[in-house]
């Protein structure tokens, strides 16, 4: 179910319509939105529109003739997915005037299906529209790329800074950068205490029960949000020996995102150790 249309989605959803509207709409679209400022919502709101859709369930149990969803299965997109995909385009539209697949998060496809949506590319079929939603528009082959018209969200901190107040959110200049100046992750309710965790983990003598509580969160979310305090603590100096662990807390936090064979305790047991050595020599250093 569709929530409020965001300000920022507005100029690119304008944008669409009017190529529907002139008949100039593109087959293969890809739209980009930073993680935090409601890329799948965009997608979501693209894909109804074209279709003339509404819906109050999730679009993955949405059973319509003329819609394909496809999402990440674990942490990658299969190869057979995009085989359904492929045989959906070639169908005849069956109730709305066109057909629209979604691609979420397309830059999880694996080498073959992206290898084998390309063949779809190269030819689309008639009256077949394929949204590819990502934030990395960058992580995506070069070869899809350019068989993709392309639609960026416009990122505006003062945008975001305006629509969080309007909800009556005030939000300090840590928190924002800790959430990559992301409205969105600002907004979520519930959200792990990444400060509160780190303090009793820093001060307990067993880390057991820190290790724990963070398994059962959002990994990815959480060290996001703990490499970019990192460097936004790191703004006005320059510690090495943080800013080597940040990179390390980037890496865990990619093998968490783009393979289905991490182990997350594992990299996270590993990634605890290397952050207490770095407390008790920040300690030991006065710093």
């Amino acid at each position: 179910m569709l929530g409020e249309l965001l300000p920022w989605h507005k100029p690119v959803l304008d944008g669409l319509q009017q190529r529907a509207v002139d008949g100039t709409l593109p087959a293969a679209i890809a739209l980009i939105c930073g993680e935090g400022w409601g890329g799948h919502d965009l997608v979501e709101r693209a894909a109804f529109a074209l279709l003339g859709l509404t819906s109050e369930q999730p679009p993955h149990e949405i059973a319509h003739p003329d819609f394909c969803w496809v999402a990440p299965d674990g942490a990658v997109i299969k190869i057979d997915q995009v085989r359904k995909l492929n045989a959906f385009s070639v169908n005849t539209p069956q109730i709305a005037k066109c057909k629209v697949a979604v691609i979420v998060d397309a830059h999880l496809l694996n080498t073959n299906a992206a290898n084998t949506l390309l063949k779809t590319l190269e030819e689309p079929p008639r009256n077949t529209h394929i949204l590819l939603s990502t934030p990395h528009w960058g992580r995506l082959l070069p070869t899809i790329r350019s068989r993709c018209q392309r639609y960026q969200v416009a990122q505006s901190a003062d945008e975001a800074t305006q629509w969080l107040s309007a909800k009556g959110l005030d939000i300090s200049k840590q928190a924002f950068a800790q959430s990559g100046y992301a409205p969105l992750h600002l907004q979520q309710e519930e959200r792990f205490d990444l400060d509160a965790w780190l303090f009793e983990l820093e001060n307990s003598f067993e880390p057991s029960t820190s290790i724990a509580s963070i398994l059962e969160t959002d990994l990815v979310d959480v060290l996001s949000r703990w490499y970019r305090d990192l460097i936004w603590q790191q703004r006005d100096k320059a510690n090495r020996t943080l800013l080597a662990f940040a990179d390390e807390l980037n890496q865990t936090r990619l093998q968490l995102e783009t393979s289905n064979a991490a182990n997350p305790r594992l990299l996270i047991e590993r990634l605890i150790y290397q952050w207490l050595q770095v407390v008790r020599l920040q300690r030991q250093r006065g710093g």
